[in-house]
C-alpha cells in the first residue's frame, strides 16, 4: 500500500510546482473607462503590480500606475489603439489588447499609421542558464527520490534476511 501511495504521490508533485499565473481582466465601463483588474490564478491580489497603458501607433506609454490595494484601477479609455500592460514581477507579465472608447478610435491616429497587432506573451523568456539550472535540480530531485526508494527497498530486503535467519 505504501509503495502505490508513493508513486501516486511523485505524479501528483509536479502539479504543486507550477505556483500560479497572472491574470489581466478588461471590464468596459461604457462610459469611455475600463476597469483594469489584476490578480494571480490562486486568489492572491495582484497589489503593487504595474499597468502600463502603450500605444499600438507610436509605441509611447499612455499611462502608467501601481495597482493599489483593491488590485483594480478605473482609467480613461485613450483615443488611440492601446494595449494594456500588468506588469507583477519577473516571469509575471500579461499584455492584452486595449477596448475601444464608445465613438471608435480617432481617425487621424488610424490613417498616421498602420496598428501593429500585438501577441499576449505566454512564455517567459527564460535565459539558456536558467533552463539549465531548472533542469538540473530537477534531475537532482528525481535522482533523490530514486535514492530513497531503492534504499527502502534494499532495507525490506534485509529485515527479511534477517528474519529468515
Amino acid at each position: 500500500m505504501n509503495k502505490k501511495l508513493f508513486f501516486i504521490s511523485l505524479f501528483l508533485i509536479p502539479s504543486f510546482i507550477y505556483a500560479h499565473t497572472l491574470i489581466l481582466n478588461l471590464y468596459d465601463n461604457e462610459d469611455n473607462t475600463i476597469l483594469v483588474e489584476g490578480v494571480f490564478s490562486t486568489g492572491e491580489s495582484a497589489t503593487g503590480a504595474q499597468i502600463r497603458l502603450e500605444s499600438l501607433v507610436t509605441g509611447k506609454v499612455l499611462y502608467k500606475k501601481r495597482l493599489p490595494s483593491e488590485s483594480e484601477l478605473t482609467i480613461e479609455i485613450p483615443k488611440e489603439p492601446y494595449t494594456v500592460i500588468l506588469n507583477g514581477g519577473p516571469r509575471h507579465q500579461v499584455e492584452k489588447e486595449g477596448i475601444a472608447p464608445l465613438e471608435g478610435f480617432s481617425k487621424e491616429f488610424l490613417e498616421k499609421k498602420e496598428v501593429k497587432k500585438t501577441k499576449i506573451k505566454k512564455e517567459s523568456n527564460l535565459s539558456i542558464s536558467a533552463k539549465i539550472t531548472i533542469g538540473g535540480l530537477l534531475i537532482a530531485f528525481l535522482l533523490i527520490l530514486l535514492t530513497i526508494f531503492v534504499s527502502i527497498r534494499n532495507t525490506n530486503r534485509l529485515i527479511s534476511e534477517l528474519k529468515r535467519s
